[in-house]
């Protein structure tokens, strides 16, 4: 075989409620979905996957692939329909979920926070308002009781800065904001508090049950050897690894109290110094020159994993690879970046990282949020009209991968 992973590693892949569940419209991004421009052509979740009534059948395919682990999320406003108010029914669906994934060997890694927001919650202010964090917690201790039993590890909130940067910068994510620095910087101030917050109370409910966040690290690297390109790199990766922990103090989300990292990587940018984009904080940002670009439209190469990790290994913690894919239509594509980027993987746990799993992105094709129907990550194809999976070559060797726990000879 070739390079060997650590007995015990962790194969899974990574799902987002709203994504794939389908009829998810009493939340901020239901609501978005429906104005006009949002979604790449008029694409809606309304049906998604159906991952909401088949998640047996789509559980069973993670069995045939061979994963012991998976990633998923819970929607918030599904289970707190109205603030302070739960649903007892849905409690009992993701008990049944986490229990079909239990009953087949594989273990459940649970989202709080995937993005998606009760309506409720978004209509006071979402992340922006004050009193944010509570109310997560609120949430978070109902989740933590009724399906702690269930869960093998915690992520308490996905990408928070990434989801700061679409919602109010970018404007990709709801509410739709663009260049409103002081919201972002509320936005991923609450998000810290509340991370914080949901850590503590995990931990006293479930004391042996591992906590963390996803933290997505776009990289940015300097298009040139210049000081100046430097600076700007530097700059620019700053504003998406850190945030705000108390009054003018910075941290890097990677540093926050935590039993272990979690590292989404996809892609990386070249940037420059331009004095003509003061909008920009004077950055010109572009595609790397010579690096693959996904249909996401962004570079990526899968060396770059190694080094994205190597960033991890003096805070001395266990790290997930909690997303990591390629957009693309073509499958033997999608396979030559499974071997590279665990390559890379494998050589970051030869540097000495403490690498204990790697989470692909995705199992199956889904909503992929603003970009609709579009962008294919999965391991798995599902047919937009009949809704029938297959698993794609692409799945099979990541299965094969999984049950020798090595990359295969050669490789």
């Amino acid at each position: 075989m070739g390079a060997r992973f650590p007995q015990g590693f962790l194969w899974g892949t990574s799902s987002a409620a709203h994504q794939v569940e389908g009829d998810n419209r009493n939340n901020d991004w239901w609501e978005f979905e429906q104005q006009p421009g949002r979604i790449a052509g008029g694409d809606t979740s309304e049906v998604a996957c159906d991952h909401y009534n088949r998640y047996r059948e789509d559980v069973a395919l993670l069995r045939e692939m061979k994963q012991n682990a998976h990633r998923l999320s819970i929607e918030w406003s599904r289970i707190e329909p109205a603030e302070g108010e739960f649903d007892p029914r849905q409690l009992r669906h993701y008990r049944d979920e986490l229990g079909e994934l239990r009953e087949q060997g594989i273990l459940p890694m649970v989202t709080l926070h995937h993005f998606s927001s009760p309506l409720w919650f978004a209509h006071r202010g979402g992340w922006a308002a004050a009193g944010s964090p509570d109310a997560f917690l609120r949430f978070v201790r109902k989740a933590v009781d009724e399906l702690g039993d269930l869960v093998h590890m915690w992520c308490t909130i996905n990408e928070p800065t990434i989801y700061a940067a679409n919602g109010w910068i970018t404007g990709e994510f709801p509410p739709g904001r663009r260049a409103d620095l002081a919201g972002q910087y509320r936005v991923t101030r609450n998000m810290h508090r509340a991370h914080e917050m949901a850590y503590v109370a995990i931990k006293k409910r479930w004391p042996d049950s591992p906590v963390g966040l996803s933290h997505h690290k776009f990289l940015f690297l300097p298009a040139s050897d210049t000081r100046r390109d430097w600076l700007a790199a530097r700059t620019a990766q700053m504003v998406v690894d850190r945030w705000p922990v108390g009054p003018g103090r910075l941290q890097r989300v990677v540093e926050a109290t935590s039993d272990y990292i979690g590292i989404a990587h996809y892609w990386a940018q070249a940037c420059a110094f331009d004095p003509r984009r003061p909008q920009d904080q004077f950055i010109r940002r572009f595609n790397v020159p010579g690096a693959p670009v996904t249909d996401m439209g962004w570079s990526a190469d899968p060396r770059w994993m190694r080094d994205v990790l190597g960033e991890l290994r003096a805070l001395g913690k266990p790290v997930y690879v909690t997303e990591n894919g390629l957009a693309t239509e073509d499958d033997e594509a999608r396979q030559r970046y499974l071997i590279d980027i665990l390559t890379s993987v494998a050589g970051a746990i030869d540097d000495g990282v403490d690498v204990r799993g790697y989470f692909h992105w995705t199992n199956m094709d889904n909503f992929e949020w603003a970009r609709g129907y579009g962008p294919k990550f999965g391991l798995i194809s599902v047919d937009r009209t009949s809704l029938e999976r297959n698993v794609k070559a692409s799945g099979r060797l990541y299965a094969r991968i999984a049950t020798a726990n090595a990359l295969p000879e050669g490789k």
